[in-house]
């Protein structure tokens, strides 16, 4: 037993010994690779921060950027064909040949890189036009959104469709007030207790009727009735004043 625990002791201490040589390799190489890295920063410097991203740009500033570019490639053209038209004219020795080839491949150069820019730019406006296409389908349907809720919010203050019965039944009411106010202004208090109005109608249809007939039997029709009293005669007009004087005032004069 005794033997045996101690061969227990070693096995443990050689492990422990083990466990804390590893550690200290492991940190030996930690502070080699810091040391490293300190003396590459020493030698080529800290790097540098990413800059902070800007704003994207938009899809009319790339094709105003493609325009300008189109524009410098026609202008280089337009001078490669100036520069050959004058190296033609000074002869047709081999040097001029040489520039006027140059000339030609760079034009031919500038040619197809304005054919992929107009290319690009062709894409470019067309998507440009699918968000201008977006941009309006938006606006239209907030628009319609908000007319929408402003044609809710009007016809919430007019109270729906039961107040607006209500309203016109209040102003037939208020009609047939008025009406009825209308009828007893109208009413004649001046004539005596006993008398009908319906009786007075058939009375004058009557009359008529015998006017009528006394005009078809050519009888004189008196303008009077019988129970007015009769008009009254129009007074004489005065005698005129003698105009001479007398005979005997006249002689005493002479």
């Amino acid at each position: 037993h005794f033997r045996a625990g101690a061969n227990d002791r070693e096995d443990y201490g050689s492990s422990a010994i083990g466990r804390s040589g590893c550690v200290v390799v492991r940190a030996l190489r930690l502070c080699d690779s810091v040391g490293r890295a300190r003396a590459m920063k020493r030698l080529f410097g800290a790097p540098k921060a990413a800059p902070a991203a800007g704003p994207a740009p938009s899809l009319s500033d790339a094709s105003g950027r493609i325009d300008t570019r189109v524009t410098e490639l026609d202008e280089k053209i337009r001078k490669c064909d100036e520069d050959m038209r004058r190296y033609m004219a000074q002869g047709k020795g081999p040097s001029q040949k040489q520039l006027v080839m140059q000339c030609m491949k760079r034009k031919k150069m500038y040619e197809q890189q304005r054919d992929q820019i107009l290319g690009t730019q062709f894409n470019v406006d067309c998507l440009a036009g699918a968000q201008e296409q977006v941009d309006l389908t938006v606006m239209t349907v907030e628009a319609m959104k908000a007319g929408h809720q402003e044609l809710k919010d009007r016809y919430a203050k007019m109270g729906g469709v039961a107040d607006i019965e209500r309203l016109m039944d209040h102003m037939a009411d208020l009609q047939d007030d008025i009406a009825d106010i209308t009828e007893a202004l109208s009413t004649s208090y001046a004539v005596p207790d006993g008398f009908d109005e319906g009786a007075f109608e058939a009375e004058f249809a009557a009359m008529e009727e015998e006017l009528t007939a006394q005009k078809l039997a050519g009888l004189s029709v008196s303008g009077t009735p019988d129970y007015l009293p009769a008009p009254v005669p129009a007074a004489p007009a005065a005698p005129a004043a003698a105009a001479s004087a007398p005979p005997a005032a006249e002689a005493a004069r002479s």
